[in-house]
């Protein structure tokens, strides 16, 4: 692929829009007592209700350890109930409490109007550009995983 002098300005326009993204959903979801690294998880275990820990953590694309605090907070903040499986012993299943259960619209709705706010100066199709922005992202992914199963 030919570069131009500014292919490396994608690095920080996403590492800016990032930022100030963040920002944005921490100042929404204060009144929650959340903040933008963990309401994602509330998401995902609306969606895939009895998810164990380890398919939360694949995913996140995120270290274990930094899935582990955030569930953990979740539970402590009422949100997230964390079972040991009956199963298997060695795995936990997470869920939402029915107070977490209660916040999640609200979490798409604010979530929804951040991006929203992102794209208003946006012509053209949003589903294409995000495609696009997620197809970067697991590039980049890609890029940094180690070749598992090659």
């Amino acid at each position: 692929m030919a570069t131009t002098g500014n292919d490396s300005d994608i690095v920080k326009w996403l590492s800016i829009a990032n930022r100030y993204t963040r920002i944005a959903l921490d100042r929404r979801l204060q009144p929650y007592r959340l903040n933008a690294s963990m309401y994602y998880y509330i998401l995902r275990l609306h969606e895939h209700p009895r998810l164990t820990q380890d398919k939360l953590i694949s995913l996140t694309y995120l270290n274990p350890s930094n899935v582990t605090r955030a569930v953990n907070q979740l539970v402590n903040l009422g949100y997230v109930r964390k079972r040991q499986s009956k199963l298997d012993r060695r795995v936990y299943e997470l869920s939402l409490t029915k107070r977490g259960e209660r916040i999640y619209p609200e979490i798409v709705k604010l979530r929804q109007e951040v991006a929203e706010n992102l794209l208003t100066e946006i012509a053209g199709d949003h589903d294409e550009l995000v495609d696009q922005i997620r197809q970067l992202a697991l590039t980049a992914v890609a890029n940094e995983t180690p070749n598992e199963g090659k």
